[in-house]
């Protein structure tokens, strides 16, 4: 646990120096002020994932790789000593929520330093950061295990911040620090008590702390999901508060979309949540920046673009399983048979086909087998996904037009921006649905359409936001406050009581677990060495898994081919 701390700390420190270098000159130039401290630090920890993805085109993401970055904290530091200060003075917060912020990270290190070890984790998460960390990356890494081609973005980052450099455990404990992110939005969750209003990011606040129960114990594992998943919602939760702050500035929102990129590179099923750039393009058209749109289409390039060459070298597919983009055939290339086998199997999974022992079952056979499998709480997430989404391309854009009685015709645009907001996610929602349906695939395409359903027509209904004078934050009166809010309003306390009191209790249940200085090692598995043109290679012994120290190690022997004499040098698919 002490560890975990010490490495979030780095990552803090390095993260937000290097997102205000990138981000204070840019806002400055577009006149924008960026207002929270996380804004800096995810900013940050995309210029550094983008960095380590570049050098690991180069050379292994080992001590130099880290020690450039890090080296350069020092003149930022120096460069901005007048900027950071003022900045850092802006951050007030009340003392109970610096408290409450204290005892989350607390909490998440504790849960990142012991807990359940995802299945994959063993099987190429681990093997998959220990091959960035030995040579960057390689030609043909899938052809000697073919999920190695699952390239994500995250991979990289984790090797950055592993240390295995320095001969001790190697750390894995970035996918707990993304999830941390996310608690400070939850945090202020109190706002609702205050104000005595409930407003539309809200909703994403208890679709946030939903998923944060649900997978705290499992972050110590670095399984892309987490980032990807943990990236949708505070790209969703920044872009939902961006629109009810009735920001007009197409900064954010801009770098909103680029964040939105960066989600994608952790997993192409974000791939939908991109189309959140409509917004800032539509009002860069209006006041004819051509010059910034192009700006911000260089920096979306620059987020993308190392993860599709990784992609492209490891298996000679950039968006591998799909076939979609290849080109060139070179000799590396994952034959596409595999390719198309390995995507049918993943959609099998999500589809639980091995369960219903039917690979044949057509949609109504195994729709109804998957719902009937599900819990209580994931069926009624599905209903009101199915009727938000519905809703939404039905009867919402109409809603947008209309008066009502909580919404005045100043704030149409803004449910416009919500309707965007939701219309991305339902679009997720069906390509999460239609491609490989297992709920961990997709989380957040899974919690946020039903969950933002609710909060726009709590928008369009409900919500009055002439009845708050912002700059005194005055409450209304109680007698002001629809009934029905009040209700919601107790509603979500006791969600939070009950699930929190869970995720106590479970983390109560590994406090023997001996992980208070160092956090929990990869798991191990036994494995059978054997040798291919004087090179020595690992298999497991049985099973599929192997772990992280046993290197280069996959679920068989290797059948294809050496490029070279060396490991480097990669693989190919014929003599």
């Amino acid at each position: 646990m002490l560890s975990v701390l010490c490495t979030w700390l780095i990552v803090t420190v390095m993260s937000f120096l290097a997102g205000f270098a990138v981000l204070q000159p840019m806002t400055v130039k577009f006149q924008y002020r960026v207002r929270h401290a996380s804004s800096y630090i995810v900013a940050g920890l995309t210029v550094l994932t983008v960095y380590a993805q570049i050098f690991s085109l180069f050379g292994k993401v080992g001590a130099l790789c880290f020690l450039i970055p890090a080296a350069l904290c020092i003149p930022a530091a120096i460069l901005f000593r007048k900027q950071i200060p003022e900045f850092l003075k802006t951050l007030k917060k009340p003392v109970g929520e610096w408290i409450a912020l204290g005892c989350a990270v607390l909490l998440f290190a504790y849960a990142s330093s012991r807990g359940y070890m995802a299945y994959d984790t063993a099987l190429y998460h681990a093997q998959a950061i220990r091959w960035i960390e030995e040579f960057g990356v390689v030609p043909g890494e899938a052809l000697f295990h073919f999920r190695l081609g699952y390239n994500s973005a995250s991979f990289a980052l984790s090797a950055l911040f592993s240390f295995s450099w320095t001969g001790l455990q190697p750390m894995h404990c970035m996918a707990g620090y993304f999830l941390l992110l996310l608690a400070s939005p939850v945090i202020k969750i109190y706002e609702i008590i205050l104000l005595r209003r409930i407003r539309f990011s809200d909703f994403l606040r208890v679709g946030i702390f939903y998923y944060i129960t649900l997978v705290l114990f499992e972050v110590v594992a670095p399984a892309s999901d987490f980032f990807a998943t943990s990236m949708v919602f505070f790209v969703a939760y920044t872009y939902a508060t961006l629109a009810e702050d009735g920001e007009k500035s197409e900064a954010p929102y801009a770098l909103v979309s680029v964040l939105a990129l960066y989600a994608v590179t952790m997993k192409f099923s974000a791939g939908f949540m991109a189309f959140l750039v409509i917004k800032p393009v539509i009002i860069l058209i209006r006041e004819k920046k051509w010059k910034r749109i192009l700006f911000y289409v260089a920096l979306g390039l620059a987020v993308l673009l190392p993860t599709l060459i990784r992609g492209y070298i490891i298996s000679g597919w950039p968006l591998y399983p799909s076939t979609a983009l290849g080109f060139f055939h070179p000799e590396w290339q994952l034959p596409a048979e595999i390719a198309a086998r390995d995507a049918a199997e993943i959609k099998a999974w999500g589809q639980k086909l091995p369960e219903l022992g039917n690979y044949n079952a057509t949609f109504r056979e195994w729709f109804r087998y998957w719902f009937d499998t599900e819990s209580l709480v994931n069926k009624v997430f599905l209903i009101l996904d199915a009727i938000g989404i519905l809703v939404t391309f039905t009867v919402f854009p109409a809603l947008t037009f209309l008066k009502n009685p909580g919404n005045k015709t100043a704030r149409r645009r803004d449910l416009r921006d919500y309707l965007l907001l939701l219309t991305v996610l339902g679009a997720s929602f069906f390509l999460w649905f239609f491609a490989a349906p297992l709920i961990r695939y997709g989380y957040a395409f899974f919690i946020l359409p039903g969950i933002c359903f609710l909060g726009f027509f709590h928008a369009w209904y409900f919500d009055r936001p002439e009845s708050l004078n912002p700059a005194k934050k005055q409450a209304p009166k109680i007698s002001k406050i629809h009934p029905l809010v009040i209700v919601l309003g107790v509603f979500f306390s006791a969600f939070f009581l009950y699930k929190g009191g869970m995720m106590i209790k479970e983390g109560l249940s590994v406090i023997k677990l001996p992980y208070y200085i160092t956090a929990m090692d990869y798991e191990e598995y036994p494995t059978v060495s054997y040798e291919v043109n004087g090179l020595t290679f690992y298999r497991p012994e049985s099973g599929d898994q192997t772990g992280y120290k046993n290197f280069p190690a996959g679920p068989s022997e290797f059948g294809y081919y050496l490029r070279g004499n060396s490991l480097k040098e990669g693989f190919k698919t014929n003599p």
